[in-house]
C-alpha cells in the first residue's frame, strides 16, 4: 500500500486527530504553558541550510514509550517539517526503538527516521525538479537524488548528492582519503579529472564528514625550498639512488613524499628540493644512511705490464663516478713498482680480478716502442743526459735476479787483488734503446714496459722549461766642468835715435797692433777691453768663464734564457788610413777601424728565493778628439765594468760606478814683471779649470716564469705601445647582424 502525506493544515481538528492517533499508540503530547492546547508546540526552526523556505516552527513532541511505529514517525516528521513525502507504507511497517524517551524536535525525529531507513536499506531523497521527497531503495538513491549545492544549503533529504570542486590539490590525490569517510553500503565517489572535481553520493552525515575532510586536505601547497646536504662517506650518486628507492617504497605503502634529492658529485653533497616540513626528514634520513663502509689498503704488484698503464686501466674500469674520497685512493709507488689501493672489500675484489687477468695474459711482445715528446729542450741534449743516466744504472731493476758471472783468471802472489763476495755475481741492468727524432723533437725508446715507465718519469724531471730573464741595463754618464780665464796683453812701440823698438806681452788674447789707426772688430769670446794709442801703445784685457753640465743615458734591454749569455753592442766605427813609404813611392791604404759606443754582456742564472746571479760586463767608450793625422785613429776613452753579482728579481739596483774629479790652475806671465804684486797682474794670463764626471751602471732583471708567457706578452705590449706599433693581431669590433 502506497501512502502519500501532504502538507498538513493548521486547523484544530487536524491537530486533535494527530493527538488521538498518538494516544492510541500510547504516546502523549506535551504542551507549553504559554501555548493554547489546541495547537501543538512549534519546534525551533532548523538551520537555514537544512530547513526549506516557508517552513514554520512545529511543536516539540514528547515521547514516553521506548518504541514507536515507523509510519507514525514519518507522519510526525511530515507534520512538523511541512514536507511532501512519498513512500510505500508496506516498507515502513514495524516499530523502531528510541534511543531515549523525552522531547524531540521535528528535525531530531527526521534524523531518527533516516537512520532507521538506512538500516532497512532505504533512503529519503529529493529527485531533481521535485519539491517533495521520496523513500527509495538504497541502491537507487544515488541515481534518484538531485545534485545539491556545494555547501548543502537547502538540502533536507537523508541521502544527498553534490559536486565538490577542488582548488589546490588534485582530485585523485584526495580520493582515497575521502572514501574512508563514506558508508560502505550507500557511499559513492566519482572523479571528474577534467574539472578537478569529486561527485559524492551518501547519507547526509557521511557527506558532511567528507566535506570536512576535503576542507582539511585541500590546502595550498607550500613553496618548495632547496637545501644542500653534505655527504661525507657515501658517493652522492649512490646516496641519491638509495633515497629514490626509499621514496618509491613510501609511496607504495601510502606515505608519499613531495621532495626529491639531486646528486652533486663536484661538491660531494645532495641538493634536496622539498617542502619546508619535509626538509627535516630528508636531513635525518641522509645522516642515517651516510655511514662509512669499511675500507682496507692492499699493495698490488703488476708483473706483466707497466705501472702507469695498469694504474690507468684500474682507474677507468674499477673506480665509480662520484665515489667518496674516503672510499677510494690509489698511489703509484714507482720505488717498489706497486699500486697502493685503499677501497672497500667489494672494490678490492674487482681490482684483484683485474690484476690477476693482466698477469695471466699470454706471452706477447715484451719490448714495446714509445715516443716521448721533448717540449722545452733540444732533443740531443736530453738524449745525451738520459744515456749517461742509463749507463750509471739509474733504471736498474732491484728485483732482477742476480746472475753468476764467469770467474776471472786467478792471480797469485802479492799483486793479486783483494776479492769481495760480490765480485763474482752481477745484477742485470735495464735494457732500453734510445733514438732521437730531430724533426719532431722526440725521443724514441724501445725496451721493457717497466723501464719505459721509469724513462718517462726521468724525462718529466729533466724536460723542464728554463726561465727567461728580461735584463735592462741603465748606463748613466754625468759630466760637469768649469773654466775661468783672465789675461792682459800690452804692446808698446817707439823710436829713439832713429831706431824703432817694440815691447809686447802676448798670451794669445788678440792684442791690437799699435801702428793701426783704428780698433779692429773683436771676435774672441768673453768680456774684453781694448785701449789703442795709434802709433804708440795698445792694451787688451779679456775675462772668460765657461760652465758645462752633461748627461748621457743609455738603456739597452735584452731577453736571455737562463744560463745563457747575451751581448748587446751599440758602437760607432771610425776608419783610419795606413801609409807605406818606400824609396820610390809612398802608398796610402785602409788601416782599419776603431769602435766606440756601448757594449753589454750578461749571463744570468736564476737561483732560489727570487734571486738572480749575473756575470756581466758593461763598456762605455767614446772619441774624445780629432786624430793627430790621417794615419792615426782618434783618441778614445773607455769605461768598463766587469763583475759577478746577485740581485733580487724585479728590482733596479746599482752594480757599478766611476766618479772622476779634476781641478787645475795655469798661469802665463812675463818673467820678473809678472811676479811683482799688483803690477804683475798686467803682465800675465791665468786660467782655472774644474771637471767632474760620474759613470753609473744599473741593472734590473725580471724573471719570466709564466707557463703561457703572459708576463712576456705584457712587457711586449708595453714596448709596442711606447713605440706606437701594432702587434699584428686583428681587432675584433662588434657589428649589427640583421
Amino acid at each position: 500500500m502506497t501512502g502519500s502525506v501532504g502538507r498538513p493544515t493548521r486547523s484544530a481538528g487536524a491537530a486533535w486527530a494527530l493527538c488521538t492517533a498518538l494516544a492510541v499508540q500510547g504516546l502523549a503530547v506535551a504542551q507549553d504553558s504559554d501555548r493554547s492546547p489546541v495547537e501543538p508546540t512549534a519546534p525551533k526552526p532548523a538551520a537555514p541550510a537544512a530547513t526549506p523556505q516557508g517552513t514554520k516552527e512545529t511543536p516539540r513532541w514528547e515521547l514516553f514509550e521506548p518504541e514507536i511505529d515507523l509510519v507514525t514517525v514519518a507522519e510526525m516528521c511530515v507534520s512538523g517539517l511541512g514536507l511532501h513525502l512519498e513512500y510505500d507504507r508496506s516498507k515502513l511497517e514495524g516499530k523502531i526503538s528510541l534511543d531515549r524517551p523525552g522531547k524531540y524536535t521535528p528535525r531530531e525525529l527526521w534524523d531518527v527516521f533516516n537512520r532507521e531507513l538506512a538500516a532497512r536499506s532505504l533512503a529519503s531523497v529529493q529527485p531533481p525538479g521535485h519539491a517533495g521527497f521520496k523513500i527509495v531503495p538504497l541502491a537507487d538513491a544515488a541515481s534518484t537524488a538531485r545534485v545539491e549545492a556545494s555547501d548543502l544549503s537547502g538540502a533536507l533529504a537523508g541521502y544527498v548528492k553534490l559536486v565538490v570542486t577542488l582548488d589546490h590539490r588534485k582530485a585523485e590525490d584526495l580520493a582515497e582519503a575521502v572514501k574512508l569517510t563514506l558508508s560502505k553500503t550507500g557511499g559513492q565517489l566519482t572523479l571528474v579529472r577534467d574539472s578537478n572535481a569529486i561527485v559524492l553520493s551518501d547519507f547526509r552525515p557521511h557527506v558532511d564528514q567528507a566535506l570536512r575532510v576535503i576542507a582539511l586536505l585541500d590546502l595550498p601547497a607550500s613553496a618548495p625550498i632547496s637545501a644542500e646536504v653534505p655527504v661525507r662517506e657515501m658517493a652522492p650518486l649512490s646516496m641519491a639512488t638509495l633515497l629514490e628507492r626509499v621514496v618509491q617504497t613510501r609511496k607504495a605503502v601510502g606515505a608519499p613524499l613531495s621532495g626529491t634529492a639531486i646528486a652533486l658529485p663536484e661538491s660531494s653533497s645532495l641538493l634536496v628540493v622539498a617542502p619546508a616540513k619535509e626538509i627535516g626528514w630528508w636531513r635525518a634520513t641522509i645522516q642515517e644512511f651516510d655511514r662509512p663502509e669499511p675500507v682496507a689498503t692492499i699493495h698490488y704488484v703488476p708483473r706483466r705490464f707497466g705501472l702507469a698503464e695498469t694504474a690507468r686501466l684500474v682507474e677507468a674500469t674499477v673506480r665509480r663516478e662520484g665515489q667518496a674520497p674516503s672510499q677510494w685512493r690509489m698511489v703509484e709507488d714507482s720505488l717498489t713498482g706497486t699500486l697502493i689501493i685503499t677501497a672497500t672489500p667489494r672494490v678490492h675484489a674487482e681490482v684483484q680480478a683485474l690484476i690477476s687477468r693482466l698477469n695471466d695474459v699470454e706471452e706477447g711482445p715484451r719490448r714495446p716502442l714509445r715516443a716521448f715528446s721533448i717540449k722545452n729542450r733540444r732533443v740531443s741534449e736530453v738524449l745525451a743526459l738520459l744515456e749517461g743516466l742509463l749507463d750509471a744504472g739509474v733504471l736498474e731493476d732491484p728485483s732482477a735476479p742476480i746472475e753468476a758471472t764467469k770467474p776471472a783468471e786467478v792471480v797469485q802472489g802479492a799483486t793479486a787483488p783483494i776479492t769481495k763476495p760480490g765480485d763474482t755475481r752481477a745484477r742485470k741492468g735495464a735494457e732500453v734503446t734510445l733514438a732521437a727524432d730531430e724533426a719532431t723533437n722526440r725521443i724514441l725508446a724501445f725496451g721493457e714496459a717497466r723501464v719505459l715507465d721509469g724513462l718517462g718519469r726521468l724525462i718529466e724531471e729533466v724536460d723542464v722549461r728554463e726561465a727567461q730573464v728580461l735584463i735592462e741595463a741603465l748606463v748613466l754618464s754625468l759630466s760637469e766642468s768649469q773654466a775661468r780665464d783672465l789675461g792682459v796683453e800690452l804692446r808698446k812701440i817707439g823710436v829713439r835715435n832713429g831706431r824703432e823698438w817694440t815691447l809686447t806681452s802676448l798670451f794669445g788674447l788678440g792684442s791690437v797692433d799699435p801702428s793701426a789707426t783704428s780698433i779692429p772688430a773683436q771676435v774672441a769670446s768673453g768680456a774684453s777691453a781694448v785701449v789703442l794709442d795709434p802709433g804708440d801703445f795698445s792694451a787688451v784685457v779679456r775675462a772668460l768663464e765657461t760652465l758645462n753640465e752633461g748627461r748621457s743615458l743609455t738603456i739597452p734591454k735584452v731577453l736571455v734564457a737562463n744560463n745563457a749569455q747575451a751581448t748587446l753592442d751599440s758602437t760607432l766605427q771610425t776608419p783610419y788610413a795606413s801609409t807605406n813609404a818606400s824609396n820610390t813611392v809612398a802608398t796610402t791604404s785602409f788601416g782599419g777601424t776603431l769602435d766606440a759606443g756601448t757594449r753589454v754582456t750578461v749571463k744570468p742564472q736564476v737561483a732560489d728565493g727570487d734571486q738572480i746571479a749575473i756575470e756581466y760586463t758593461v763598456s762605455l767608450s767614446r772619441f774624445v778628439g780629432e786624430a793627430l793625422s790621417a794615419e792615426l785613429p782618434p783618441p778614445r776613452q773607455e769605461n768598463r765594468l766587469t763583475s759577478a753579482v746577485t740581485i733580487p728579481d724585479g728590482f733596479t739596483v746599482v752594480v757599478g760606478g766611476l766618479e772622476v774629479e779634476t781641478e787645475g790652475e795655469a798661469e802665463s806671465r812675463v818673467p820678473w814683471l809678472g811676479a811683482v804684486p799688483l803690477v804683475g797682474e798686467l803682465f800675465k794670463s791665468s786660467s782655472k779649470t774644474k771637471t767632474k764626471s760620474r759613470f753609473f751602471v744599473f741593472l734590473r732583471c725580471n724573471v719570466m716564469r709564466a707557463t703561457g708567457f703572459e708576463d712576456l706578452k705584457y712587457e711586449s705590449a708595453r714596448a709596442l705601445d711606447l713605440a706606437g706599433l701594432d702587434d699584428g693581431w686583428p681587432t675584433l669590433e662588434p657589428r649589427v647582424i640583421r
